[in-house]
C-alpha cells in the first residue's frame, strides 16, 4: 500500500459507534432501513462452509467473499502491517446498498488499510471498530494461527445515526446488530487461520533454498561469482545494485511465529535462532523499518523486534566478499543497538565515528582506550561524567540532567578527571582523542555484551562445511 495514501486510524471503543466525516453512503445508494436487521445465516453452518473452503485449498479471497455474502456487508482482511490482504469488490453478491465515502468504491485492490501497522489493535481482546485510511469503517477481531498474528478481519459498519427519534431507533438497531456481526467474524476466523497455516508452509518450503543462498552470502561460497549473481537473481535479488546486509533480532516467547515471519521477507533470508539475516536493496533504512514493523506485528508486543543494517555495498557486484563483510558489520551494529537500548532500528551510516572504529582490530581499540582513559576505566562515575561532558560540549547543567547529579557534583568530578588524566585547560586536541576513546569504549562494551559472536574485524566469519 502506498504510504502517500495513509492517514491516521480511528478506533472506536468497545460498545460505541463513532461518527465518521463525510457522507455514508452516497445519497443515491440505498441503506438498510432503521430497525430492519439483516437476516442472519446459520452461524455453525457458515463456519463449516468456510472451513471446507479453506481445507479445499482456497485462498483468502473466496473465504472473505463468502463471509461478505452471508453478512450482506463488505469485508476486509488487514495484514499485520496494516495493508489490505483481501477485500470484497463492489457489487459482491449480498452487499448491495453498502459503500464507503465518495471516491472509495473502486476495485478491491484500491481498498486502503491503516497506517503504522496493527500491533496495538491485534493484541486488543474482543472486538473493535476501525476506520481505514479511505474512510471505510469496519468491526471485527484478530485472526491468529497458533501464536502467529495473521491480521484483523473487519465487516463493514455504517456511521452513527443522527440525534433524532428516528436516528435513535436506527442506532439501537445498529447496536443490536453487533452481536450478529461478531458471530459472523468468529465463524470465519478458523477458516482464515487454516489458509494462513497452509500459506506459511508453502512459504517455508520456498524459503529453504533461499536460506541456503543467504548463508552463502553471509559466510562466503565455493560457488563461482557469476553463478552466485544468477542464483540471487532467481530470488529477485540484484547484487549489482547498492545493497546492505540486514539483521533482525527477537528473543520473545513466540519463536514459531518468529520463524514464520522471517519466511515472509521478500529477500532470501536465513534464520539462526533469535536472529534473521537477509539482504536489502533500495532505501535501506525505510525497508529495514517496514520489515521490522511487520515482524513485530506477527510476533506481538511481548518483546521488541530489533533491526540493524551493515554498510551499503556499492561495487556493482564485482566482489561478493564486500557483501559478506556487510553481514559481519551488521552484527556489530545490532550489538550497539542493544547496548544503547533506546531505539528499534539502526543502520551503519548513522554510527559516525563508531562505524569507523568497527574496522579497527579489537586489540588496538583496547590498547587505545587504556592509553587515553587509563585510571577512568576503574572509575565508572568519572567515566560517565566525562562521556556526558564531551557529548554536551561541556555544559554543567546538561551533564547534571543527563546523569542525574547536582551541578556542583559535575564540577567536582570533572576536576578529578582533569587531575587523573593530566588535562590542562581542556585542550582541543586531547579532547578529540578522549572523545574517540569514549566511543571506542562503547563499541568494546557493546560487543562484549552481545550474546553471539560479533563483528566485523573482531571475528573470523564461520564458513559452511564442504559438501
Amino acid at each position: 500500500m502506498s504510504s502517500s495514501n495513509r492517514v491516521a486510524t480511528t478506533v472506536a471503543p468497545e460498545g460505541t459507534t463513532e461518527a465518521q466525516g463525510g457522507p455514508w453512503p452516497a445519497p443515491d445508494i440505498a441503506r438498510p432501513a432503521p430497525g430492519r436487521a439483516q437476516p442472519q445465516p446459520d452461524i455453525a453452518e457458515l463456519a463449516r462452509e468456510l472451513t471446507e473452503l479453506a481445507l479445499s485449498g482456497s485462498d483468502w479471497r473466496p473465504v472473505v467473499r463468502r463471509l461478505a455474502a452471508a453478512a450482506g456487508r463488505p469485508v476486509r482482511l488487514l495484514g499485520v502491517h496494516g495493508d489490505v490482504v483481501a477485500a470484497t469488490p463492489p457489487g459482491t453478491a449480498g452487499t448491495a446498498g453498502w459503500a464507503g465515502p465518495p471516491g472509495t468504491a473502486g476495485s478491491a485492490g484500491s481498498a486502503a488499510g491503516v497506517s503504522g501497522g496493527l500491533t496495538a489493535l491485534l493484541t486488543r481482546p474482543g472486538f473493535t471498530e476501525v476506520t481505514c485510511e479511505d474512510g471505510w469503517r469496519g468491526r471485527g477481531a484478530t485472526v491468529q494461527a497458533g501464536s502467529r498474528y495473521v491480521g484483523l478481519l473487519l465487516v463493514g459498519v455504517g456511521p452513527q445515526a443522527p440525534e433524532t427519534e428516528a436516528g435513535s431507533a436506527g442506532q439501537d438497531a445498529a447496536d443490536g446488530d453487533r452481536d450478529g456481526l461478531d458471530a459472523l467474524v468468529n465463524a470465519a476466523r478458523t477458516a482464515l487461520a487454516i489458509v494462513a497455516v497452509r500459506r506459511d508452509a508453502e512459504a517455508a518450503a520456498r524459503a529453504e533454498s533461499a536460506s541456503r543462498l543467504a548463508n552463502e552470502l553471509r559466510f562466503g561460497s565455493p560457488r563461482g561469482h557469476e553463478e552466485m549473481l544468477r542464483s540471487a537473481a532467481r530470488f529477485g535479488l540484484d547484487l549489482t545494485v547498492p545493497h546492505a546486509a540486514a539483521l533482525f533480532f527477537y528473543d520473545g516467547r513466540h519463536g514459531r511465529a518468529w520463524g514464520t515471519g522471517l519466511t515472509w521477507i521478500e529477500s532470501p533470508t536465513a534464520r539462526d535462532g533469535e536472529l534473521g539475516w537477509t539482504v536489502l536493496t533500495g532505501d535501506i533504512e525505510r525497508e529495514l523499518g517496514r520489515i521490522r514493523d511487520r515482524l513485530q506485528g506477527m510476533v506481538g508486543p511481548d518483546r521488541p523486534v530489533l533491526a540493524a543494517a551493515g554498510p551499503v555495498v556499492t561495487d556493482n557486484g564485482f566482489d561478493l566478499a564486500e557483501t559478506t563483510s556487510s553481514f559481519s558489520e551488521a552484527e556489530a551494529v545490532l550489538a550497539l543497538l542493544r547496548h544503547r537500548g533506546d531505539e528499534m532500528t539502526l543502520v551503519h551510516s548513522e554510527l559516525g565515528l563508531a562505524g569507523l572504529l568497527l574496522a579497527v582490530p579489537r586489540s588496538r581499540l583496547e590498547a587505545f582506550t587504556r592509553a587515553e582513559l587509563g585510571p577512568l576505566l576503574e572509575r565508572p562515575d568519572l567515566f560517565v561524567t566525562l562521556a556526558a561532558w564531551l557529548e554536551t560540549n561541556g555544559s554543567r547543567a546538561a551533564v547534571a540532567e543527563r546523569i542525574h547529579v547536582h551541578r556542583n557534583s559535575v564540577g567536582y568530578r570533572m576536576n578529578r578527571v582533569r587531575e587523573l588524566l593530566g588535562l590542562q585547560d581542556d585542550e582541543p586536541t586531547r579532547m578529540w582523542r578522549l572523545h574517540a576513546a569514549v566511543v571506542a569504549r562503547e563499541v568494546l562494551q557493546a560487543l562484549s555484551e552481545a550474546p553471539t559472536a560479533s563483528a566485523g574485524a573482531f571475528v573470523t566469519a564461520r564458513r559452511p562445511a564442504p559438501t
